[in-house]
């Protein structure tokens, strides 16, 4: 019994840790991939204000659909149009990043969905 806890307790302490350096190396692809340019986080001022701030994303949108928005945004706002969001209006001009590795595309994504 005290071999399955633990076991249990290794494998919650790896699934944490795998999960804070997934947050760790969004929040560094938040920047590198250029998403700080239109997006802001925690009104920190170090993010643009083309794009809505996405301090709370993660309360308001699944994972599913962050991804979706990363690589084809014209699935949920068409291009060219006015989208309204937090009560603001935003033109939907973000770019799609199809090609996007997945790996970074996982990292990114789990780091906006944990921002709640």
């Amino acid at each position: 019994m005290k071999k399955n806890i633990s076991v249990l307790l290794i494998a919650t302490a790896l699934i944490f840790s795998a999960t804070a350096v997934f947050a760790a190396s969004g929040s560094s692809l938040f920047k590198s991939e250029g998403c700080i340019a239109c997006h802001n986080i925690n009104g920190n001022g170090q993010g643009g204000s083309v794009g809505p701030d996405l301090s709370h994303i993660g309360s308001k949108r699944s994972l599913s659909w962050i991804k979706t928005q990363i690589t084809h945004p014209g699935a949920h706002f068409v291009s060219g149009t006015t989208a309204n969001i937090n009560g603001r209006s935003y033109r939907a001009i973000m770019p799609g990043n199809r090609h996007m590795a997945a790996s970074k595309l996982n990292a990114l994504a789990a780091y906006l969905e944990s921002l709640k």
